[in-house]
């Protein structure tokens, strides 16, 4: 099966997030026949009670419609422990539902197969459009990705398999925060060429 331009972006997403470690929990938030319709105003509101206790620093989310019409969202997030109780009361508290799921989160058979089940769960059938907070990764992350990208074809003239696996190990380290560019070093090395007419 083909993966979708949307699998493709939210698997990158997912697995860069998942390469920056951290203790990481697997949230799902449901709503009652009572709950108001705006699920995203009470994740907002829920989200930034959790920011302020120091509870999440980063998360990536998608929502889901149930058979019934209802919307509920799952959450894979970085952070602490919560205590499913006290998500519950919170979550009664301001989209009048309280029915929560949280579960400890590893990534199971390894990172690529993680990202690879949650892409395909955040576009699938039913799913409305994922997002995620600037902490899940960083903000310009995905301009950081194109630039660095940029550099090594520069280097190398072209992308052999050797280079890929250079690259991609250098994206890791940057993400777990053992490595940072120097963009001025490698723009004096690498001059950026004008582009190329189509």
């Amino acid at each position: 099966m083909a993966l979708t331009a949307k699998s493709r972006r939210c698997y990158h997403r997912v697995m860069s997030g998942l390469e920056r470690g951290g203790s990481l929990r697997f949230l799902t938030l449901t709503s009652s026949t009572t709950a108001p319709q705006d699920i995203q105003r009470s994740w907002r509101a829920l989200y930034m009670r959790m920011l302020r206790r120091g509870l999440i620093t980063g998360y990536i989310k998608v929502p889901e419609t149930t058979q019934e019409g209802r919307l509920h969202l799952h959450v894979l997030f970085r952070g602490r422990y919560i205590a499913q109780a006290l998500l519950s009361k919170w979550w009664r508290e301001i989209h009048q539902s309280e029915v929560v799921d949280i579960r400890s989160f590893r990534p199971y058979r390894g990172k690529r197969r993680t990202a690879s089940y949650m892409a395909k769960y955040m576009s699938k059938e039913g799913a409305g459009r994922y997002s995620w907070s600037w902490g899940w990764v960083w903000r310009g992350f995905c301009n950081d990705w194109k630039r660095l990208k940029s550099a090594f074809y520069k280097a190398y003239g072209g992308y052999a398999p050797h280079v890929i696996n250079n690259l991609v190990t250098h994206w890791r380290n940057w993400l777990r925060g053992v490595w940072q560019p120097d963009w001025e070093l490698i723009e004096v090395l690498l001059p950026l060429q004008p582009e190329r007419r189509r």
